[in-house]
């Protein structure tokens, strides 16, 4: 089974079309609301590694993880903490960790200031500011009214899974046995630069695309998965 993750201010339903390639292709799909393991407490980002891997294994003896931007990040945590229960791990978007505690610490201050923001700001003006962010090319969404009633869980996860809270994983994941496909969009320079740095061939880049790519290439990336999982199947 092929486990879907979102990204943040994102909902299961940015993997729609995605996962209907994927079921087309004979691949069984599950995708995770991870806003409701925020719902009653904190949780760092090591805490939800083991939780996605206790939750997944248990219904599931050969699970693949596949996780976009934030979600890629909680994958990322998940395939490291127990690493035998993964056939593969796709990451898509992905920042593998800041390299400096000077960096983290910046990071961590704007990702509190998102979370007031998120808690404090109309729904809209929120959504504008989020989208206006140069990572996303201008480029915005639906109004995501679907993700409105999880605010809460949503501005904690600006801090307890804040890109500051995160040690740089880079080499941890270069050297983990899981079978790893990183991908990211043409358009997308930031996110190109370092997954090419940091994992070099394991890198793939979708042409014609920026930042969110489940939503604004999801065929693309469809037979990019299909293609990628079918040479695992067969050894290569």
């Amino acid at each position: 089974m092929i486990w879907l993750l979102h990204g943040n201010l994102g909902s299961v339903a940015d993997w729609e079309k995605v996962k209907k390639e994927l079921e087309t292709a004979g691949y069984t799909t599950r995708t995770l609301n991870l806003w409701k393991y925020l719902e009653c407490c904190p949780k760092s980002l090591t805490e939800m590694g083991h939780i996605l891997c206790s939750e997944i294994a248990a219904q599931d003896k050969h699970p693949h993880i596949c996780g976009y931007s934030l979600g890629g990040r909680l994958a990322m945590h998940a395939v490291l903490a127990v690493p035998h229960i993964w056939e593969s791990a796709i990451f898509i978007s992905a920042h593998p960790g800041l390299k400096d505690k000077e960096s983290r610490k910046s990071r961590l201050s704007t990702d509190t200031e998102w979370a007031v923001k998120c808690l404090n700001l109309p729904w809209r003006e929120f959504l504008e500011k989020w989208d206006a962010q140069p990572v996303f090319s201008g480029i915005s969404t639906d109004d995501r009214s679907d993700i409105k009633k999880w605010k809460k869980s949503i501005a904690r996860a600006f801090i307890d899974w804040s890109l500051g809270q995160q040690a740089d994983l880079s080499t941890p994941l270069q050297s983990c046995k899981v079978p790893q496909l990183w991908v990211s969009g043409e358009w997308d320079k930031k996110f190109t630069a370092i997954m090419q740095t940091s994992m070099g061939e394991k890198a793939i880049i979708l042409p014609k695309v920026g930042h969110r790519i489940p939503r604004e290439a999801p065929i693309p990336l469809s037979k990019l998965l299909i293609h990628w999982l079918e040479s695992k199947q067969h050894g290569n």
